[in-house]
């Protein structure tokens, strides 16, 4: 690989106002939320406009912006996490596991507990009180792999920046499937969303990814249990995941769901002592979230600021929204195409209708969608990725939260639309 300067110097002028664009977004998030929003969009910004520089350029440009979006993630695994507390849950019910206790049947304020309590940490886990543990298995199987080397937040979250370069190796490899240049890595590589998201706060999302982009990468036609295995896994990370399955299965095929469900009881055998307490705190979680009442959906709570929302609008938005999500999977299955772009398009517009319709708060849950905008050239998911940052705030001048949700589903609603409705189908990213 041949480098010229003048790609050396481009691609550190790119990379050296990344980093001021994430000092900036860090001195917002100490001092100022419109300073926080803008370098976050300035930088989202900048990915897309890196992107499309190393595509033109090519390999040495793209192999700086690479080790560069590296040292950025590492100088974020040494930070104290600031926006989300997530972590110390993780390496929490890891050392649990690692102790012999069923995560799903003690919170972690149990005195049978108390000898497992780290000072430094134990008082930092969000609902000690009364929340069992929510994640699935194969989540609760890393977290006590990774505390079983080390009960650090630096490792937690370090090991969630390793699974994050196993997705990227499978994007890399998808691009070539795709016939698409591998430039467009940069507008994930340099997005906020993942440095700060999983370099930053070690969100296992980054390990659900690793499973389902792997699962596209490797599971080729031919094997389609290789990739019903990794999805299933990715799943039992990260629930989400499982929006991925549908895109291997085939109409009429029984099988493989059949394999799906037996991989998936296997894997919560382990836990079984707890019964229906496997779900953890899940049937709390979304009562808290106003999923139950209406409030925490966005549409819900718009008719309820117009005093529309009745309590039954949110069991028949619920059951509706489940129907459209199961018919839509089936429409982009209905010819039981298996080649790798159909099965990215099929993936991406569930993904989309499922937080446009959910409209979870929490960031994070949009990374899962992110890497579809260079993967295909897709907008809403990088809308996603970067209007999520609008759904923190923590301090005076930040704008009503209200105020702010209606700007990220404006901006999400506008993307989707925009790429429904695009014609220019030719190889590309956003």
């Amino acid at each position: 690989m041949k480098c010229e300067a003048r790609d050396v110097a481009a691609a550190a002028a790119v990379l050296l106002l990344a980093f001021a664009l994430s000092g900036g977004m860090i001195l917002g998030r100490a001092a100022s939320d419109l300073l926080f929003y803008g370098c976050a969009l300035a930088q989202a910004v900048l990915a897309i406009f890196g992107a499309r520089l190393a595509v033109r350029r090519g390999a040495c440009f793209l192999a700086v912006l690479i080790v560069g979006a590296t040292l950025l993630r590492l100088v974020f695994v040494l930070q104290t996490p600031t926006l989300s507390g997530d972590v110390y849950r993780y390496i929490w019910d890891g050392r649990v596991i690692n102790a012999g206790f069923n995560p799903y049947l003690y919170v972690p304020a149990d005195p049978a507990l108390t000898a497992l309590r780290d000072p430094d940490q134990f008082l930092l886990i969000d609902k000690r009180d009364y929340a069992v543990t929510i994640y699935p298995p194969m989540a609760e199987a890393i977290f006590a792999v990774v505390t079983l080397v080390s009960a650090r937040v630096w490792a937690m979250k370090l090991a969630m920046v390793l699974f994050e370069a196993c997705a990227v190796l499978a994007m890399a490899r998808l691009l070539r499937r795709l016939g698409r240049p591998a430039g467009w890595l940069v507008a994930y590589l340099l997005h906020p969303a993942p440095i700060w998201e999983i370099a930053g706060n070690g969100h296992v999302d980054a390990a659900m990814m690793a499973f389902m982009f792997g699962a596209f990468a490797w599971g080729e036609a031919n094997r389609p249990y290789r990739a019903a295995t990794a999805m299933t896994l990715g799943a039992l990370v990260k629930p989400t995941g499982a929006l991925g399955l549908p895109a291997i299965w085939r109409p009429f095929q029984v099988a493989l769901p059949l394999f799906v469900l037996a991989l998936a009881a296997l894997l919560y055998l382990p836990f079984a002592a707890a019964g229906t307490g496997v779900v953890g705190f899940l049937p709390r979680y979304v009562e808290e979230e106003g999923l139950s009442s209406g409030e925490g959906v966005f549409w819900l709570a718009l008719l309820g600021r117009a005093g529309l929302l009745r309590p039954a609008m949110a069991a028949v938005f619920g059951g509706s929204a489940g129907v459209a999500m199961v018919a839509l999977a089936l429409w982009t299955r209905r010819r039981g195409a298996t080649d790798v772009t159909s099965q990215l398009r099929g993936t991406t517009l569930l993904l989309v209708l499922f937080f446009v319709a959910i409209t979870p708060t929490f960031p994070w849950y949009f990374l899962a969608a992110l890497p579809m905008a260079p993967l295909i050239g897709s907008w809403s998911p990088f809308a996603l990725a970067t209007g999520g940052f609008l759904l923190y705030g923590f301090h005076a001048d930040a704008p009503s939260f209200f105020g702010r949700w209606t700007l990220l589903m404006g901006f999400v609603v506008a993307a989707a639309v925009r790429d429904l409705t695009r014609t220019d189908k030719k190889d590309g990213g956003p």
